[in-house]
């Protein structure tokens, strides 16, 4: 069997390859093509584009981005002359999944949807609904996902959370109170967020390595289309020492006395590597007005981990509420007391367990 796999951002492309990882594993019988990041690229047959590093988080940015859809479609038309596909795996994608969806719906080629965008956070029926009429099935990584989507589509799986599949939780020991403390910071996999978080993470650890002369901070870079976006912004702050890790996170947030990170998944995985942690979430002004007061988008917690159990867990800093002083305050009482903000992990990775063997699981179900 012929699959491409299509996925839109970094946080879809490690989902996807491991998806990916696990179908080359069970049979090689069928040939991956993929469109997505770096990760994707080391485990597909055949790579087609790259998409990872296009996605933005403004609605402005969407909207104008006609140059990187009509580049988007143009690998699909040239891939097609070359290569035949039984199916398309859809992995997130917010923004241009519908624009996909309908270009190989046109083909009359099935649609599995792993992961769906945000929409079932804000209960938006109307973008839900548009999911549910071009996928065969739908595969949810929550749970509160999953039961929204179940009684708009039958064909809707919920297994559990992979980062469960992917993280021993039990191997990794809390970090213990310290004077030279170490600190992981988190950007997210768009470079827009770099402009919303990056200066107010570097405000903070500014205004801690005063109280922690030692201070080791610690930054690991997604990608290296990156670093010259960052060392901009580090050049600013020259009397910090910022180490950059380029390879994976995981090793800085093992590392780590306290994280400090963008919201998204990458939160999941510093609680189930049990690390403090704190969260900024922040949009553009424009879309944070539009969202707010036009599409009337109302959320009790911003956070994946505090939304998941409606609960506030991990202190989270919100829009006009990121302030480098409030974050350092908290900051402080976390390196010194670890432990106390690691008492109610338990409940968030309940909300992320679910059956073992997750990725199998996924496998069987966009191959059957």
């Amino acid at each position: 069997m012929n699959i491409l796999v299509i996925a839109g951002e970094i946080s879809g492309d490690l989902y996807a390859s491991y998806l990916v990882k696990s179908i080359k594993s069970y049979s090689r019988d069928h040939t991956i093509y993929a469109v997505g990041g770096n990760k994707l690229k080391k485990e597909a047959d055949h790579f087609l584009f790259h998409s990872a590093h296009q996605h933005g988080v403004s609605f402005a940015k969407q909207f104008f981005n006609s140059k990187f859809k009509k580049h988007l479609l143009e690998s699909f038309n040239i891939a097609l002359k070359k290569y035949t596909f039984d199916r398309v795996i859809l992995v997130d994608f917010q923004h241009f999944n519908t624009v996909i969806a309908s270009y190989f719906q046109s083909l009359s080629i099935p649609i599995y949807t792993f992961i769906t965008p945000n929409f079932w956070m804000w209960k938006s029926k109307k973008k839900a609904k548009e999911i549910c009429n071009y996928s065969q099935k739908i595969i949810c990584i929550f749970r509160p996902e999953y039961e929204f989507y179940k009684n708009l589509h039958s064909q809707t799986y919920y297994f559990g959370h992979p980062y469960t599949d992917i993280i021993d939780s039990s191997k990794s020991e809390p970090m213990l109170s310290t004077s030279s403390p170490t600190i992981t910071i988190l950007l997210g996999s768009r470079p827009q967020e770099f402009s919303l978080y990056l200066a107010a993470m570097l405000k903070t650890c500014t205004i801690l390595a005063k109280l922690h002369p030692s201070l080791t901070i610690l930054l690991p870079i997604s990608s290296q289309e990156y670093l010259p976006l960052i060392q901009s912004y580090l050049d600013q702050f020259q009397t910090l020492s910022v180490t950059l890790h380029h390879d994976s996170a995981k090793q800085a947030i093992l590392d780590s006395n306290l994280v400090i990170a963008a919201s998204g998944s990458v939160c999941l995985e510093v609680i189930l590597y049990n690390r403090p942690l704190i969260i900024l979430a922040a949009l553009p002004r424009f879309t944070y007005f539009f969202a707010k007061y036009v599409l009337n988008i109302k959320l009790p917690f911003i956070s994946l981990p505090n939304f998941l159990t409606n609960q506030y867990i991990i202190p989270e800093f919100v829009q006009y509420n990121i302030s480098p002083n409030k974050i350092a305050g908290y900051s402080k009482d976390m390196i010194q007391n670890p432990k106390k903000y690691l008492l109610n992990y338990s409940e968030i990775k309940k909300c992320l367990r679910y059956e073992k063997n997750v990725y199998s699981l996924i496998r069987n179900e966009v191959l059957s």
